[in-house]
């Protein structure tokens, strides 16, 4: 009788298995699977669909850029917004808000009211709320578990994630390869992604935040809270270097997902079925990846993996982008996976680890506007550029100039390391 909890205590003392221990988190972060699944179907649909109207490698790269714009604008506001509020009721206020959007996706597409002016609009809108939605998401981890079960509910959090990115791709180029009318079938994916968003919308209520974290107090005004979350990035050393090589990084070596559509159909001729074997080849890889992080029970020593696996990945973008079959590609693929979701996911660990609690929205919603505004802007200007030089030529010209980048930031290796796996301060600095 004893075997079991001797077994499961084993279990949640060490990897990613520690964050088992902690009931909301697991609610939570099981809960967000199946909406990460509905994410990645409607990533999929919406590309397709831009795909499907338009033929153009730039509308693919413009409609990630449209989708930018609100993140790049509002995130610094809404990032504020979390840290003087209740965490989980703006979690449960965004995620209303992206529901409500993908309804509507699915009702003008069954209606067959789409042009590529609606999917403009729409992705308009999405950036808005996604702007709202992803500073929430990112500072729930901390507030569900203590810091040294941080790196292990991460790695979950993106270990699933991930997963869905194998799950949802592939389901979705099955449901839109199953109607001979793309159009209508993009329409069902919108449909279950709204229905993944409504189970997750409805685990949120039952789950509340057991390790509370001080939030920004609100006798200083808002405005005066966004510069000073501003001035901590700059101020605390090694921050905001750290932040400007995750920033050529998503420029660069991020923008493929948004131009997959591009070289399923443009590059390999494989239609909606190669966009799924694709986006579901860096699901693969980013898995790996992911449990490589959640196992990692240590900071110290994360930044020379991370650097390790940026310079790997510059070796394998360019093995993609210059592959000369469509099985090379998918291979090339799912290495890369790994190097995006090890320096993704490491990266997101070091900077939660290093940054004071009552500074993490403001700094995670700066670090979203780079994960997630980087790659449509890079994915705007090489997908321009391909429309005259071919989405191959302008995306190893990309590669080439990165490697550059990435030159010069390794010779700062050693004061990286030591600043970002440097726990907080007790009190971080306040902007004059």
């Amino acid at each position: 009788m004893n075997e079991r909890p001797g077994r499961w205590q084993r279990f949640t003392a060490q990897g990613m298995g520690r964050a088992f221990r902690h009931r909301d988190f697991v609610i939570y972060t099981f809960s967000g699977f199946f909406a990460n699944i509905g994410i990645w179907i409607q990533r999929v649909g919406v590309q397709w669909l831009a795909w499907e109207l338009t033929h153009s490698y730039a509308w693919l790269g413009a409609i990630s850029f449209i989708d930018a714009i609100g993140i790049i604008i509002f995130l610094p506001i809404f990032g504020t917004l979390i840290d003087r509020n209740d965490r989980l009721k703006m979690m449960r206020l965004a995620q209303l808000l992206v529901t409500l959007l993908a309804l509507a996706l699915a009702i003008f597409t069954l209606m067959r009211w789409m042009n590529i002016w609606i999917v403009v609009i729409a992705m308009a809108l999405h950036g808005v709320v996604d702007a709202f939605w992803a500073p929430a998401r990112l500072a729930m981890a901390p507030s569900l578990v203590p810091r040294e079960d941080l790196s292990a509910a991460i790695g979950m959090n993106a270990s699933l994630f991930n997963l869905a990115q194998i799950l949802g791709p592939a389901a979705a180029g099955l449901i839109i390869v199953a109607f001979n009318d793309h159009i209508f079938g993009i329409g069902i994916l919108f449909a279950i992604t709204t229905a993944s968003y409504i189970f997750y919308l409805g685990a949120l209520y039952t789950i509340h935040m057991r390790y509370e974290e001080r939030t920004s107090t609100a006798s200083t005004g808002f405005i005066a809270d966004m510069k000073e979350g501003l001035f901590y990035i700059f101020e605390k050393p090694g921050l905001g270097l750290y932040m400007g090589l995750m920033l050529a990084t998503t420029l660069v070596m991020r923008p493929f997902r948004e131009l997959l559509a591009g070289f399923a159909d443009g590059v390999f001729h494989q239609g909606p079925e190669g966009l799924a074997m694709l986006t579901s080849a860096v699901g693969v890889g980013a898995l790996v990846g992911a449990l490589v992080v959640a196992n990692t029970s240590k900071v110290k020593g994360l930044t020379r993996l991370i650097l390790w696996v940026f310079g790997l990945g510059i070796v394998v973008q360019f093995a993609f982008v210059l592959a000369p079959s469509f099985d090379i590609a998918v291979g090339a693929l799912a290495l890369l996976g790994i190097t995006v979701a090890i320096g993704g996911i490491g990266s997101q660990v070091l900077i939660q680890s290093a940054i004071h609690s009552t500074m993490r929205g403001r700094v995670v919603s700066l670090w979203s506007i780079i994960m997630r505004a980087g790659p449509p802007i890079g994915a705007l200007a090489i997908g321009a550029a391909a429309e005259g030089i071919g989405l191959q030529i302008a995306f190893t010209i990309a590669t080439a100039f990165y490697l550059v980048c990435f030159i010069a930031m390794a010779v700062r290796f050693r004061f990286l390391a030591t600043t970002m796996e440097t726990p907080p301060e007790d009190s971080p600095k306040r902007a004059a």
